[in-house]
């Protein structure tokens, strides 16, 4: 019997109706219980982790329920029941304050998109939970449309994403980086949440031959102990510098960042106002050590003993970037360029190892978020731009004086990066400091200084030389070229001590010795002039090598033809040692500069040692009388903690005149090996140490 045609109707209107289990946990693409009404409205995957509110919800503040009441479709928004509906994760975390970004609202729950359309090129990693922080001008008019809006440029930040962090993936990382460019894909982990996703800076170039450029965007989840050692280092050092804190950061704003500008001055200082556990702990751990250091020229600090010492800070930032490291970003790099500068033990004669591994540390974290490429073309902020680029030139700059202070070859060379230069407008870039944080620095600070700027750049271009040199003259591959092609690598040296002296030639009057103003009574200019005379040193080396007795003897070999030129330019050495006064041997001069002293004060000895004539073995005797008058004048100036700056270089110094008269007596291959022997005094021991 066939039924009746009212009942073919209601058996094809029946509809199977599903208990609903509400508010258990929903993983993504689950259909096991029924969404919210909010998600069955909007046609996105309702994810309960455990339970209600869900995490679009909990994201918006919206009340997250689901009633019996069916949510009627109007015809027109979708015709046919089978089309799966647009999946759109989103993370729970609200956008960064600055940053505006699509969200799902946006798109037309009726527009029909396959999810296939959420793994291309275009589509923005909010779409695959990970959400893409997006800087988009205001729409013109109120109805504006939507498609208009999708069409606008999106600018990416990879800085501030609410605990995530972007990792560079470079050529060699785990997907081919064309293929990355075509398709869009994510990670997801054991419990269907998206763990990774993949963000696109740059599309490439093949007219250029540039790759693609993608970035990991990575939520910071750490294990339960990285968090405790991260949470109790911030209070040891809080509670070391108890209630100093903000005195602690205006010294090191006066006093350090003149000199070595590598910290966001006002994004640093609005976070700290805001919320200075904000701010990594170990960033906030140096910058208060290194403010500390002149703890005694704050007119207000100088009567009360300081409660504590800078080591216990830097040793708890220490502890707190080794777990921070397991995310890093712009923040935690300020941090490791930071920690090389730690105070030098008081009986330190010679730089530890230790310093070499901090600048590894240091490049590893710029290598890991991009600094090594190139960021002009990206879809970025134009700050985030400027900020990369300072900071791989701060990594470079550390890198290079870094290999010098302990003779290793650099880790950076030449094929390793694209960033390209700096300019003013770079540097000017978050200097100037808005009136409400103005308390937080001096006057002197609060607004960006030309000469600080000039003197950066210009401390970048003499390590783009002394880079150059390097790779000519000081790896076991170059210590050949002389031997196999002398005039071709002399032609090289040449080449490059033109530049040296053009630069020397054309710096900015206002990054001379001599450079004061009305409003600056000092500005320490001394670390970069430290830095040219120890690049002089190593390029007169290359062109006398080797430096050897038989040199000596010939008239016409290298040795003996730059012999006068050394003496010449290391008479301006001298002229610099008098130009420094107790307070710049005071101020912020940065730990390479203690084995930059070392080279210059080791290269006047090695000038006396290989002098060939009376005339020579007097010069450079009188040359060395000088500097060694120069030292003692600094050591009577200045306090035991600012002497450290000077001592290695003293001591070898003072050594030297114990055996002087000695060397001179024998004048022979037995003297000369007996002044290669130096007495090194450490704490009441003498121990033997060869000349460096």
């Amino acid at each position: 019997m066939q039924p009746s045609s009212s009942e073919s109707d209601s058996l094809r209107r029946r509809r199977f109706r599903v208990q609903s289990e509400f508010g258990s946990a929903r993983q993504w693409r689950s259909r096991k219980n029924r969404p919210c009404d909010t998600c069955r409205r909007r046609k996105t995957a309702c994810v309960i982790e455990d339970r209600p509110p869900c995490l679009f919800c909990k994201g918006r503040g919206l009340d997250c329920q689901s009633t019996s009441d069916p949510i009627q479709h109007s015809r027109a928004h979708s015709t046919n029941e089978d089309t799966e509906p647009l999946v759109s994760l989103e993370p729970p975390a609200e956008p960064c304050p600055q940053e505006e970004r699509v969200s799902a609202e946006q798109i037309s729950p009726g527009d029909n998109v396959p999810r296939q359309a959420l793994l291309s090129p275009s589509a923005s990693v909010d779409d695959m939970y990970l959400r893409d922080w997006l800087r988009k001008p205001p729409p013109t008019t109120p109805s504006s449309s939507n498609a208009s809006r999708s069409l606008e440029p999106k600018v990416h930040t990879l800085e501030d994403g609410k605990n995530m962090t972007g990792h560079s993936l470079g050529l060699a990382a785990e997907q081919d980086t064309n293929l990355l460019a075509s398709f869009r894909s994510v990670i997801i982990n054991e419990t269907d949440r998206v763990a990774g996703n993949i963000v696109q800076v740059y599309p490439g170039n093949l007219a250029t031959g540039t790759p693609p450029l993608h970035f990991y965007i990575l939520r910071d989840w750490f294990m339960p102990y990285d968090n405790r050692i991260k949470e109790e280092s911030s209070q040891t050092i809080e509670f070391k510098i108890g209630p100093y804190g903000p005195n602690l950061v205006r010294l090191y704003f006066k006093y350090v960042h003149p000199v070595y500008c590598v910290v966001s001055k006002v994004r640093f200082l609005r976070a700290y106002k805001q919320d200075k556990l904000s701010i990594p702990a170990s960033l906030r751990g140096v910058v208060y050590g290194l403010g500390a250091a002149f703890w005694k020229q704050d007119p207000l600090l100088r009567a009360i003993p300081r409660p504590f010492e800078q080591y216990e800070l830097f040793h708890a930032a220490q502890a707190s970037l080794d777990r921070e490291l397991e995310a890093p970003n712009l923040w935690k790099l300020q941090a490791c360029l930071l920690m090389l500068h730690e105070k030098a033990a008081g009986n330190g004669t010679f730089e530890t190892p230790r310093m070499w591994t901090l600048s590894a540390q240091a490049l590893a974290c710029a290598q890991m978020i991009g600094l090594h490429r190139d960021p002009s073309d990206w879809n970025i902020a134009p700050w985030e731009k400027s900020l990369r680029k300072k900071l791989w030139w701060a990594t470079f700059v550390t890198d290079m004086w870094s290999s010098v202070m302990h003779g290793n070859p650099p880790h950076i060379y030449q094929a390793s990066y694209t960033t390209t230069d700096m300019d003013m407008d770079d540097l000017r870039f978050d200097e100037d400091v808005p009136e409400d944080l103005r308390d937080l620095v001096d006057i002197t600070s609060a607004s960006f200084d030309v000469s600080t700027a000039a003197r950066f750049l210009e401390q970048i271009k003499l390590t783009q030389i002394l880079q150059r040199l390097l790779d000519t003259a000081f790896s076991d591959h170059s210590y050949r070229a002389p031997i196999l092609d002398p005039e071709g690598q002399e032609t090289k040296l040449l080449e490059i001590q033109s530049e040296l002296q053009s630069w020397h030639s054309l710096i900015p009057q206002c990054v001379t010795m001599s450079y004061t103003t009305s409003r600056y009574s000092f500005r320490n200019n001394g670390p970069l002039h430290l830095a040219y005379f120890a690049t002089q040193v190593l390029l007169f080396r290359a062109l006398m090598t080797p430096a050897s007795m038989a040199a000596k003897g010939n008239p016409h070999s290298s040795l003996r033809r730059y012999f006068e030129a050394a003496i010449e330019q290391f008479s301006d050495f001298l002229d610099f040692m008098d130009e420094i006064t107790p307070d710049g041997l005071r101020a912020f001069w940065g730990r390479h500069a203690r084995s930059q002293f070392i080279l210059t004060g080791n290269f006047l000895v090695y000038l006396f040692l290989l002098a060939s004539s009376p005339d020579q073995v007097r010069e450079t005797f009188r040359l060395l009388e000088l500097f060694h008058e120069s030292l003692q004048r600094l050591r009577e100036l200045v306090d035991e903690e600012s002497v450290g700056l000077i001592r290695p270089v003293a001591l070898r110094i003072d050594s030297f005149f114990t055996q002087a008269a000695q060397i001179m007596r024998r004048g022979s291959t037995a003297g000369l090996y007996s002044a290669g022997m130096m007495v090194d005094r450490q704490d009441g021991d003498s121990t033997t140490s060869p000349v460096q």
